[in-house]
């Protein structure tokens, strides 16, 4: 048993700790950056400050990000953000996880950021409370099938998941503080890193500053991502230059700098609807109903739209109801363009390798104390590796360490960056990840 870092009292949790010999003590940070603001500077701070520790890993969404869009800025650009604000190693989360559920992508994480050797993992919360999250999180992993099965009817009834997970919580008796968990994204986010976390400590720490989804950053410290998305689309009204002053206020320089134009964006999103209703038009129904988020009569109802929508959001408002999300729907749209299968995975239960994005100085320290680790694992019969993952720096060279499932992972990552490229508007041979290198600081 174990006390959470960051918790206020004594908050009893088993964990399963073992140490690993790192020259440096390392906090693990799931994120997109999309784009990084200052409200991501903070919390990198402030997790370093909570726990302890002398570093920051950041497992990083890659080109296409949780909510079913491709990112703001290409992973890589993120990757050297982060480390200019306090990362000090960025790997990447599979394309395959990025476009998954909040459980899956959360799991994703937690794995990677354990296999790297982190001692806690910091979150984002709206509560800030240990004691409500790891609670809401014992409850649910301790009532699992019971939820799952009462999700289900809700939602042949018509329900969405968020409102049945909810009402299947209350109905099984789990307590008001975790209900309100439940209500709240990124609380929801951290339920699910508590849940797959089987080594590393959980350090929350509050969200300050405008909501997850809140639009407007007037009166707050920082703003959301969801805010300042809006703002660099608004940058072309009449009050362009005004909206500028304001996103400085919000994000750090070496951000500002890379952010693309008002016009650059609304290219992309003629670029992606056109990709996603041809891939939607020519993909049949059954295998859009194979895609992860597919199902249920999906397909045939996404095709059946995709010839009357006049852009991807008219397309997505036109296929989601009360039982199928908006989210669910984007992210069906962009696995239906990268050609994502369940049928290609039926057994995949989380990433297969560590692939560095980049690193500073102190990032060097930790990747050597994990390769070591490996080294030691593969010379010893009886030597326990601590589900350390293979470390890949460089997929040209690297990827005979890798094998299966991992390997039609990091082949999707790859053909993910590519569509990315023809959405963006970038050179698909110059900017391919065969091509990209890791980014040191």
């Amino acid at each position: 048993m174990i006390k959470t870092a960051g918790s206020a009292g004594v908050l009893q949790i088993p964990f399963f700790v073992t140490e690993r010999e790192h020259t440096v003590k390392a906090a693990g940070i799931t994120a997109e950056y999309n784009p990084l603001h200052n409200g991501h500077v903070y919390h990198i701070a402030r997790a370093k400050e909570l726990s302890g520790c002398d570093a920051a890993v950041v497992a990083l969404s890659g080109d296409f990000v949780q909510r079913g869009a491709p990112a703001v800025l290409d992973k890589w650009t993120r990757a050297e953000h982060a480390l200019r604000c306090g990362a000090d190693l960025v790997i990447e989360i599979p394309a395959l996880f990025c476009l998954g559920n909040a459980g899956q992508y959360a799991s994703a994480g937690v794995k990677l950021l354990e296999s790297a050797g982190v001692s806690c993992i910091s979150f984002g919360s709206e509560s800030g409370d240990a004691g409500a999250l790891a609670g809401a999180a014992r409850f649910i992993k301790e009532h699992r099938s019971e939820m799952d099965a009462l999700i289900a009817g809700y939602a042949r009834a018509g329900m969405s998941y968020p409102a049945a997970r909810a009402k299947a919580f209350e109905e099984l008796g789990g307590s008001r503080e975790g209900l309100a968990v439940l209500s709240s994204p990124n609380d929801i986010l951290a339920a699910e890193y508590i849940m797959a976390m089987e080594k590393a400590v959980p350090v929350p720490v509050r969200r300050e500053g405008a909501g997850y989804n809140d639009t407007e950053g007037a009166g707050h410290r920082f703003m959301s991502a969801t805010g300042i998305r809006d703002l660099l689309c608004a940058r072309g009204d009449i009050a362009g230059n005004r909206i500028l002053e304001k996103m400085n206020d919000y994000m750090p320089e070496c951000v500002m700098s890379d952010v693309p134009s008002a016009d650059e964006i609304a290219e992309r999103e003629r670029r992606l609807f056109d990709l996603v209703r041809y891939a939607v038009m020519t993909t049949p129904a059954e295998l859009i109903d194979d895609c992860p988020s597919g199902g249920e009569g999906l397909g045939n109802l996404l095709r059946a739209e995709a010839g009357k929508a006049d852009d991807l959001d008219d397309l997505i408002l036109r296929t989601k109801s009360r039982r199928y999300t908006y989210t669910r729907i984007s992210r069906l749209c962009m696995q239906v363009l990268l050609g994502i299968r369940r049928s290609e995975f039926p057994a995949a239960d989380g990433p297969g390798y560590i692939r560095v994005l980049g690193f500073n100085e102190t990032g060097r320290s930790l990747l050597s104390g994990i390769k070591r680790e490996q080294s030691a694992a593969s010379h010893s019969e009886t030597a326990d590796n601590g589900g350390t993952l293979p470390v890949i720096t460089n997929i040209n060279k690297e990827k005979s360490l890798i094998s299966g499932d991992a390997e039609k992972m990091l082949q999707l990552d790859v053909h993910a960056a590519d569509i990315y490229n023809l959405i963006t508007g970038g050179s698909v041979y110059d900017s391919s990840d065969h091509r990209q290198p890791v980014r040191i600081l």
